[in-house]
């Protein structure tokens, strides 16, 4: 009987952490559209500032884990007009507000009288503010000028005050999308 309680408190863990891990990611693309002969891309101009971004660095390390998720997946970046497809992405990062009237906690104890417990609740209200950030990585066909995919993730974003943890979110997010495609 214990090994079996055991071996089910291993199994609701590894569940509980690989939930918090995983990266909501989700995408649409253009159905009937034949992506198999695409190999080479380029970047989508940008020249109105269309991406919502105003922070370089983190331009460049989206810039820099979108060529490289790419060219693992045996694409070539070339510098010309005529790719067989063109990149972009756009970043949205809004405040939001979440709030809760109801929290509670459990406790017990023991003391020098005997053992005690207690249940205790609040209805006061909580409120919190995050930041949620949507990243949007967008493939046009460079032909028809068509836009054929584009893979998406919102997620609450994490205080992320050190580069080091930033370009790994950056990344880990990047790859997350990037993993859709070609669609199946």
């Amino acid at each position: 009987m214990k090994i079996r309680f055991n071996s089910i408190l291993v199994l609701l863990a590894t569940i509980a952490i690989s939930a918090c891990n995983s990266i909501p990611v989700s995408q649409d693309f253009e159905q009937g559209f034949d992506l198999s002969g695409f190999k080479t891309f380029s970047w989508r101009s940008n020249d109105d500032n269309s991406w919502g971004l105003d922070n370089e660095l983190v331009d460049r390390r989206i810039r820099n884990a979108i060529v490289n998720t790419l060219t693992s997946k045996q694409y070539t970046l070339e510098q010309t007009d005529t790719p067989d497809f063109f990149v972009s992405y756009n970043l949205v990062v809004e405040q939001r507000v979440t709030g809760s009237n109801l929290s509670g906690g459990v406790s017990m104890g023991r003391s020098t009288r005997g053992r005690s417990a207690s249940i205790g609740l609040s209805t006061g209200s909580q409120v919190r503010t995050y930041e949620r950030g949507t990243l949007l990585i967008d493939i046009h066909d460079a032909a028809s000028n068509l836009h054929v995919w584009r893979g998406v993730s919102a997620q609450a974003l994490p205080d992320l005050t050190d580069p080091e943890r930033l370009t790994a979110h950056i990344n880990a997010t990047v790859e997350a999308i990037l993993k859709q495609f070609p669609p199946e």
